[in-house]
């Protein structure tokens, strides 16, 4: 058992290191990474479980007791920054697909991994926790009239069904960190670095299937999908910049840097649930290409988080 945590914990300090191997598994092994995609649910559950498990929960419920600057961050997420990004894009006559998509990509909500990495960089996992949370459901109620009117979309959204999926990862999710913190005790801060390793071997799992079908994608159109994963680069980069930028004149660093970096990380995976059959096949490749900046980013990023947020 000590060698195994031991083990965990090295991997949860090497997460940064780590995480890129995982796209190449699912590169390399198409078959699993399709025959893993029923796993994208239950690993969402776990995700979050193991970020709920290590957060600060005083920092948490500090929050939680003002909760204005959060829900101002989030919807600043979700409104603001698609409407500052949309004319960026428009301006650089970029495919019409790749252009829609990356619109798409700046309305969608955060990523549920962000708190999980966000812990790994020195930024405030506890308020990347509540950003995720808060964009997931306030989302239902934000995209569809921003994709109508800046895309001409019509996403059919059903907001109750959104919100009850959300609210079931929530509690289950919950349930489970309940029952690890019950079982770790007073031994929580010190077990932190062995759920670190945990959620880093999640993430590599999770990774697999979301690389389904992307190798025969690079075959058919390789110019295409390297184009789609620059600008996958470029979008998150810059719905970070805005975030932060938007964020630094009313927070202290740690949490505008914390704000722009979930604004970076977006759920564009939720897109494939509620894009009409219509959609432009363009924007199902994107959601496979910024695969690669989600899982790349944090590795690239961290320099500059050690050197703006030192210990």
């Amino acid at each position: 058992m000590d060698t195994v945590v031991h083990v965990l914990r090295r991997m949860g300090g090497r997460a940064t290191t780590l995480l890129p191997f995982s796209l190449a598994i699912g590169l390399a092994f198409q078959d699993v990474a399709a025959l893993a995609r029923p796993l994208l649910w239950p690993l969402a559950v776990a995700l979050l479980m193991l970020a709920l498990a290590r957060t600060d929960w005083s920092r948490l419920a500090a929050l939680l007791k003002r909760p204005g600057l959060a829900l101002a961050l989030s919807l600043a997420n979700l409104l603001l920054v698609p409407l500052i990004v949309w004319p960026v894009w428009q301006a650089l006559g970029l495919w019409p697909g790749l252009i829609a998509a990356l619109c798409l990509s700046a309305m969608a909500p955060g990523i549920i991994s962000a708190a999980t990495t966000a812990a790994f960089l020195r930024l405030d996992s506890s308020l990347a926790l509540l950003l995720t949370l808060f964009t997931n459901f306030l989302v239902p109620f934000t995209l569809p009239p921003l994709a109508l009117w800046l895309l001409g979309l019509d996403l059919k959204i059903g907001v109750v069904d959104l919100t009850l999926r959300l609210a079931l990862i929530v509690t289950l999710a919950l349930a489970g960190a309940l029952l690890i913190r019950r079982f770790l005790g007073p031994r929580v801060a010190e077990a932190r670095p062995t759920l670190d390793g945990l959620s880093v071997i999640v993430l590599m799992v999770f990774a697999i299937p979301l690389m389904d079908g992307v190798v025969a994608r690079a075959l058919a159109e390789p110019a295409k999908l390297a184009g789609f994963v620059a600008g996958a680069f470029a979008g998150m980069l810059l719905c970070n910049l805005v975030t932060t930028a938007m964020a630094l004149p009313f927070a202290d660093r740690r949490t505008a840097l914390t704000a722009g970096y979930c604004s970076g990380g977006r759920h564009n995976a939720l897109l494939m649930a509620v894009l009409p059959a219509s959609a432009d096949a363009d924007i199902f490749l994107f959601i496979a290409a910024v695969q690669f900046p989600i899982y790349l980013m944090p590795t690239l990023l961290e320099p500059l988080y050690r050197r703006l947020l030192p210990r």
